[in-house]
């Protein structure tokens, strides 16, 4: 394999974070309540030791902070680019994948041309896609809510943040779905198709009544 260890600089990080939730305890309790609600959504979930003989990969994990958000005001991301043993990262091992969605200029373009403008989000997005079983060892992280605990191995269920193939991942699912959807929700399709910017649909209909369908459509289909 190209990749080499990553347990050792992943337990380091750990414990740099650790250290730093020693001076900042608001930061410490969003940070834990971050991952337990990872895990309470199955997003995340305890798995056996790899073992010196197993093969994957540890993420490092660090807080982004959004101030402007009003809801949760951090972000836990994980580090794909950390480097192993090797010198070599996971990400720099992965393919990035096509772009399969329009520009943003063109979809900006097309909604101004709406009488009833419509938008709306996927909702955590990445977390809603699940990542094969065989490929989880490649996403693995150490945490323990208590520092005077041992340290836990757990795996990543979902397409990850801070993973460079992750947005072509998350839009090829998606723009699977508006694929699979045609004939039973052509418009619906052709906005999941067409509309969506990375999580983000802008698209619209001529009347109201034709909007409120349309929502009614699009929500049957990504609900």
């Amino acid at each position: 394999s190209e990749l080499g260890e990553s347990r050792e600089i992943a337990e380091k990080r750990l414990e740099l974070l650790e250290k730093r939730f020693s001076k900042t305890r608001e930061l410490e309790q969003q940070y834990k309540g971050f991952l337990q609600e990872y895990e309470n959504l199955g997003h995340m979930s305890r798995s056996t030791d790899l073992g010196e003989q197993g093969f994957g990969y540890f993420l490092p994990h660090h807080a982004v902070c959004k101030d402007t958000s009003t809801t949760t005001k951090i972000r836990v991301v994980f580090d794909a680019s950390a480097k192993t043993t090797s010198g070599l990262s996971l990400n720099d091992t992965l393919k990035i994948g096509p772009v399969v969605q329009d520009d943003l200029f063109s979809i900006l373009i097309r909604f101004r041309l709406y009488n009833v403008v419509i938008t709306g989000d996927v909702e955590k997005m990445y977390r809603q896609i699940l990542v094969d079983e065989s490929q989880r060892d490649f996403q693995r992280i150490l945490w323990r809510s208590d520092s005077s605990k041992s340290i836990q191995e757990y795996s990543l269920n979902t397409i990850t943040y801070g993973m460079s193939v992750s947005p072509y991942l998350a839009t090829r699912c998606l723009r699977q779905i508006g694929l699979d959807c045609q004939n039973q929700f052509p418009q619906a399709s052709n906005a999941i198709l067409n509309s969506f910017y990375v999580d983000d649909l802008l698209c619209g209909a001529d009347t109201i009544d034709e909007a409120i369908r349309f929502r009614q459509d699009i929500s049957s289909v990504l609900g």
